[in-house]
């Protein structure tokens, strides 16, 4: 995978392919050696959390321009939208954790608990996580029993796996060390990856691309060419998303009614929001509160 450029069209996989009930997930689990698709060798995103434990595999892994080594026991954090691609001299043995945005709001109720875990905050610059034998050991039963839990048809078997994932994560969180990729990104890279976490910082504050293009320096047309060759998105694509995103997480986590989670997020007219909603997620802001309510 070149380090200066895309290619023209990158595939993006919006619902796991191993989700056992695509229309419902939330979340899903996979070794790695009982699928022949794995490794994908070619520059790909997700509409999802990528989390890939290779517990034997040597190679390549190219993440958002920078390029990590492939080693047994290696742990990869992919958030949604980032670009990525990897390789495996050997065949690969592991597991493939997928998980939606929505299954991460159950997790963490607080609207800044995303920054607590660095791989997967906006700002993260180090993906990987290399284990120790002593390490593994120690969380492989955690895996196995999310992966029994996972299979199995157990009533709240869905409280049972955040749970457990809750526990995981937190015990990867202690272990992560920053690490320096071997190659820098490109400026378009790094003006998208300034404009994603102002717009983190900003979104209920300002309203239009010219507004954050102004913070960054930029024209409003230079910051849109470069988000589109960074990410494939526009630059107004990136702000809808993120207020989406803070939709969903309102609508899951608290009392509010539509109108309230309305005026919350700076629309006038509830009714607008309802389309807004529905054209990013072909739901209602009310059947996604209804489908989001009970555990799978």
């Amino acid at each position: 995978m070149p380090t200066s450029a895309l290619p023209e069209t990158i595939p993006k996989f919006d619902i796991s392919n191993f989700a056992q009930h695509a229309k419902t997930f939330v979340f899903d689990l996979v070794r790695m050696q009982d699928c022949s698709d794995i490794p994908r060798p070619f520059p790909h995103r997700h509409g999802y959390y990528h989390l890939i434990w290779m517990s034997r595999a040597s190679g390549v892994h190219m993440i958002d321009f920078a390029r990590y080594e492939v080693r047994p026991n290696s742990v990869f954090f992919i958030s949604p939208g980032q670009v990525h691609a990897w390789r495996s001299t050997v065949p690969p043995e592991g597991y493939v954790v997928n998980f939606s945005p929505e299954f991460f709001f159950e997790m963490f109720p607080r609207p800044d608990a995303l920054a607590e875990f660095p791989f997967f905050h906006l700002a993260n610059t180090d993906p990987v996580l290399y284990l120790d034998s002593e390490r593994a050991a120690e969380l492989a039963p955690l895996i196995e029993a999310i992966e029994a839990e996972f299979v199995g048809t157990a009533p709240w078997r869905h409280d049972v796996i955040r749970s457990l994932f809750l526990v995981f994560l937190v015990k990867l969180r202690r272990l992560h060390r920053p690490l320096k990729p071997e190659h820098s990104s490109p400026q378009s890279y790094l003006l998208t990856k300034k404009y994603k976490l102002l717009i983190e910082e900003k979104f209920l504050e300002l309203g239009s691309v010219q507004d954050y293009a102004g913070l960054l320096n930029v024209t409003d047309r230079h910051l849109n060419e470069a988000t589109k060759k960074a990410v494939g998105k526009t630059a107004n694509q990136l702000i809808s998303e993120r207020i989406l995103m803070e939709a969903k997480r309102l609508l899951i986590q608290s009392g509010m009614g539509v109108s309230e989670v309305a005026y919350q997020l700076n629309f006038d007219d509830p009714a607008y929001f309802c389309r807004f909603f529905r054209k990013g997620t072909a739901l209602s802001p009310g059947e996604f509160k209804k489908r989001h309510a009970a555990p799978v």
